[in-house]
């Protein structure tokens, strides 16, 4: 089975994104007209979304009730079955399927990819290749093209970025309007850096004209 397109949908989730989340990425409730654009976009043109959501409890090492670095260890935040670990409502589906941290089956692997919803991979740090599932299910999706979004973008969507760029075979897009840092700067450095090595930037208004088709 091969995807020509997939969307990777990063961290969209309440904590980073609204105002009043435990681990709020400032400004970001401004990308949320965008994310529900690229939803619904990759709903009618059925393009499978995968991607990544925090996971935590306050036994992983990345929570810390004391000071924390912000490099290794947060505040508590995306905690399980409170409301801050949920997706925001513009990229919520009722189809998708969760992929807890933990090593799947074949036959388990196998029905989460021919489900038809959304897959979305629990991790309990930063780096979504932590979930033993993430490689497993890509090989099997197989795109050719991987449109990314989400939060934040100095943290989770650069190990996202950096990890796809290391095995070099997928054609990456980062729609630029649909993310949002907790560095400006070190944002855009980030992107400058991107673009030398391949990458290249949308709009969300051209991933809905469909530039990445041709």
């Amino acid at each position: 089975m091969t995807h020509e397109i997939i969307f990777w949908d990063v961290d969209t989730q309440k904590d980073f994104i609204d105002p009043d989340g435990k681990l709020y990425v400032y400004g970001a409730e401004n990308i949320k007209e965008n994310l529900a654009k690229l939803t619904q976009f990759a709903r009618i043109q059925v393009i499978r979304i995968l991607g990544s959501v925090d996971y935590h409890t306050m036994e992983d090492s990345e929570i810390t009730t004391d000071e924390a670095d912000f490099e290794n260890t947060f505040p508590p935040h995306c905690l399980v079955n409170e409301p801050g670990q949920e997706k925001i409502i513009e990229t919520r589906s009722d189809m998708a399927l969760w992929i807890d941290p933990k090593k799947y089956s074949g036959k388990e692997i196998d029905e989460i990819i021919a489900s038809k919803g959304p897959i979305f991979f629990r991790k309990i740090k930063f780096d979504v290749f932590s979930n033993p599932n993430v490689n497993t299910i890509l090989e099997k999706v197989n795109p050719k093209k991987i449109v990314i979004y989400g939060v934040a973008a100095d943290f989770c969507v650069r190990l996202t970025i950096d990890e796809f760029l290391d095995m070099n075979k997928y054609e990456l897009y980062l729609v630029i309007d649909a993310i949002e840092g907790l560095d400006e700067l070190h944002t855009s450095k980030l992107i400058e850096e991107w673009i030398s090595k391949g990458v290249k930037t949308l709009t969300t208004e051209s991933v809905l004209q469909g530039v990445m088709f041709s």
